[in-house]
């Protein structure tokens, strides 16, 4: 079983577990052995009419809730795969609030002070001790430094480290449980979901990163007049505290066109064109441009913040994501198909007439749309849902750009509806093309896949020669992958147990009324009789008894 840290994380399992149970997931637990392992009440197993009642989706939902921080950044993850995971569920998921109570400003004192080596009167003139924000992993206070200059001062949660690495180990466990036991886990690639969020979450409680993220952006975004990134202190900084410049000015949720003066339209033309900057030049994009993290500090000014997740494309995937936004506007499934297999790993047995169909018959509906109500992110969703299903892996990366776009034309639409992200893209596109034409690029290109090329060339002979050298000496071994076999093994061990258990219960129960029969009808002048025998062997039995029960159900496969 998958279970390798659990005597260690045994509570944390336990809790889960319950929490799972009770909210009609029991099934599941029963089925990969958990009731048993975690000496869970049966009683657990059994789903309540109030549970039946709710739809799949609430409860996953419920279930996340009660888990904590570490489940709601992978709720949160969860509801962008909308490529992967049904509608109900990440209608459900998209619920999740990622506000949560704060922490005692105590702690955070605290926490300052060690990390930062100083009293926190030392470090600012003020300190605000309500927060600004409080989030799953960490909370935001406005503070001023003796220089006069305002900051944003961000603290991560007490042991939150600690916290999801714990349950880092519990859902890899779980993940791998579930992909060996259930189709719909590995249909919904579940421990590729579980690595993806892992590396999202272990980046988001480490400040550093989030530290040189914010300043690599600042640097790029330095070509944008009109947008800002904060300023990193680094010396007022560490993995758990993170100082930075305080943007002033309004979320869009709080713009008010009577009390504001801002100018929409030259704002979301702004911020699309920075944002198409950061994938189609940098490769290196802001992965959650929500409302929360846009500040209108202007009348045409914005600025971006919270950088903890973070995309990356190298120069192939922008060529390739721009060879697929190219196919889609054409409309030429074909295209698209072949776009598609740049992106991503394909299955060997993959029907490609088929997938071509059905991405035409997907296109059909953007044929007699005009070209500014087509919502970019939408097509790319609708066409990664429709390669899930022909079991095609679109590469994480693109994933998380499809996420992120979806994300900046609810923002941008809510400033200019009519402003088409395809269309501003599309100087992006022309320049990505000159530069795949310019014949310097093609030319470094062909002397860097021979170098790489050049060394597989020359293990050839060697590998070959060792081959057939232990084909000459019957040495070539064969590897046999059986699916479900540790599955069935455990089975089969439990069937054995349990078999071993009724034989010796059936042998003591003989040995018993062997002993009894002799004591009553037996010759009592009998050296046997007289002789403690009966006690003797009964304790011995018994001994044995126990032992063998203890050593049945000590292996927890009974």
């Amino acid at each position: 079983m998958a279970l390798t840290r659990g005597l260690k994380h045994a509570n944390r399992y336990r809790k889960i577990a319950s929490t799972l149970a009770r909210h009609g997931f029991g099934y599941i637990l029963q089925e990969v052995g958990l009731f048993h392992v975690l000496s869970l009440p049966k009683r657990l197993s059994a789903d309540s009419g109030e549970v039946n009642m709710h739809s799949i989706g609430k409860r996953i939902r419920l279930v996340i809730e009660e888990l904590g921080p570490t489940f709601i950044k992978l709720g949160q993850l969860i509801s962008t795969r909308k490529d992967i995971f049904p509608p109900s569920v990440i209608e459900e998921l998209e619920k999740l609030q990622d506000n949560v109570p704060p922490f005692p400003f105590e702690k955070g004192k605290q926490i300052i002070e060690n990390d930062l080596g100083a009293s926190l009167d030392d470090l600012f003139s003020s300190f605000s001790k309500e927060p600004l924000a409080a989030a799953s992993i960490g909370q935001v206070h406005k503070a001023t430094l003796h220089n006069g200059k305002n900051v944003a001062v961000k603290i991560s949660r007490p042991h939150i480290k600690e916290i999801i690495e714990k349950d880092i180990d519990i859902l890899r466990d779980l993940a791998k449980l579930l992909t060996q036991r259930f189709q719909w886990a590995r249909y919904y690639r579940l421990q590729d979901v579980i690595e993806e969020y892992v590396d999202a979450i272990r980046d988001e409680v480490d400040y550093y990163v989030e530290a040189r993220n914010t300043e690599k952006m600042k640097n790029n975004m330095a070509v944008f007049s009109e947008i800002d990134i904060p300023n990193v202190l680094d010396d007022y900084s560490s993995r758990r505290v993170l100082t930075m410049s305080f943007a002033k000015g309004v979320k869009l949720s709080e713009l008010n066109d009577a009390t504001h003066h801002v100018d929409k339209k030259a704002v979301a033309r702004t911020l699309t064109d920075a944002f198409l900057h950061q994938v189609l030049v940098d490769g290196f994009f802001h992965s959650d441009p929500h409302p929360g993290n846009i500040i209108f500090t202007g009348e045409k000014t914005a600025a971006f913040i919270d950088f903890g997740q973070i995309g990356r494309l190298n120069k192939a995937m922008r060529q390739q994501f721009i060879n697929y936004v190219i196919a889609m506007t054409k409309k030429h499934p074909d295209l698209v198909a072949d776009a598609i297999y740049d992106m991503a790993d394909i299955p060997g047995d993959i029907d490609d007439d088929h997938f071509a169909e059905d991405v035409e018959y997907l296109l059909q509906k953007y044929y007699d749309r005009p070209f500014h109500e087509i919502k970019i992110g939408e097509a790319i969703n609708d066409i990664f849902a429709t390669a899930h299903r022909y079991e095609i892996q679109i590469y994480k990366e693109y994933t998380l750009l499809a996420k992120a776009i979806i994300t900046l034309e609810s923002v941008v639409e809510r400033l200019d509806p009519n402003l088409s992200i395809v269309k501003v893209a599309e100087p992006y596109g022309h320049m990505l093309a000159k530069e795949r034409l310019n014949p310097k690029t093609n030319i470094y290109h062909w002397l860097k896949e021979g170098r790489r090329q050049k060394d597989y060339l020359l293990d050839i002979p060697k590998e070959l020669r060792d081959t057939l050298e232990k084909i000459s000496k019957d040495r070539v071994g064969i590897e046999m992958n059986i699916p479900k076999i540790n599955i069935f093994l455990n089975k089969l061990d439990r069937i054995s147990n349990r078999l071993s258990f009724s034989i010796i219960l059936l042998a003591f129960s003989i040995i018993m009324v062997g002993l009894i029969i002799g004591s009553t009808f037996g010759d009592s002048s009998s050296p046997l009789v007289q002789l403690p025998v009966i006690e003797i062997s009964f304790i011995a039995t018994f001994i044995m008894f126990l032992w063998l029960l203890y050593a049945i159900f000590k292996s927890g496969r009974f």
